[in-house]
């Protein structure tokens, strides 16, 4: 049975995307229960030269966006649209101003969930099977179809940065587990005793 680029791509970023809501959500009861400027933790970076915890999140969104667009054939070839730029940032001025609260980051995960709400799996299916474009300043990257571009760099991606968000606040003392990173389980629960009856 193969699975389709709809089922690969689409549900999985729904998924993921309300997971770090939910991540950021507990983050915001945590910062006001510690009495902690938010902006502390929005700021976090594992590394100097690594975007902060804020971009991180907005890579995921405009990603998340981009990938569903180019799917359903809703964007131009030669788009640079940052709001659908797909986890190709490179720096900081490729970003508008830096979102500085949870509840911005959250009305942002909002939109974009609404927005890939309305990609149907006719539009990602049933179009014909055809390179993948992302454009960014000075480049095109190439993939040679949507199943590339989902399975080898969308879901990589995705993975990443939500893992680097959760690293960041994990470590800052949010109490995070690793259920909050997958969301509810998608799988059901069946006792050995149910077996031998």
């Amino acid at each position: 049975m193969e699975i389709s680029v709809h089922q690969a791509s689409i549900p999985t970023l729904l998924r993921m995307l309300r997971n770090l809501e939910h991540i950021l959500q507990k983050a915001a009861a945590f910062a006001e229960k510690e009495r902690m400027n938010p902006e502390l933790l929005l700021e976090r970076r594992l590394h100097p030269d690594m975007f902060p915890l804020s971009r991180q999140v907005e890579i995921v969104v405009s990603g998340a966006k981009g990938c569903a667009a180019r799917l359903a054939g809703r964007i131009a070839l030669d788009d640079e649209s940052p709001e659908l730029a797909v986890f190709n940032r490179g720096s900081e001025q490729e970003f508008g101003e830096r979102l500085t609260s949870f509840t911005a980051l959250r009305t942002l995960i909002q939109e974009a969930l609404g927005y890939l709400e309305t990609i149907s799996r006719e539009e990602v299916d049933a179009g014909p099977e055809r390179p993948i474009s992302v454009a960014k300043p000075g480049e095109v990257r190439v993939f040679e179809n949507p199943r590339s571009f989902v399975l080898l760099s969308v879901l990589p991606n995705l993975y990443f940065h939500i893992t680097v968000v959760y690293a960041l606040l994990r470590s800052a003392g949010v109490p995070l587990g690793k259920q909050d990173f997958e969301g509810a389980p998608a799988y059901r629960i069946r006792r050995p005793a149910e077996d031998a009856g």
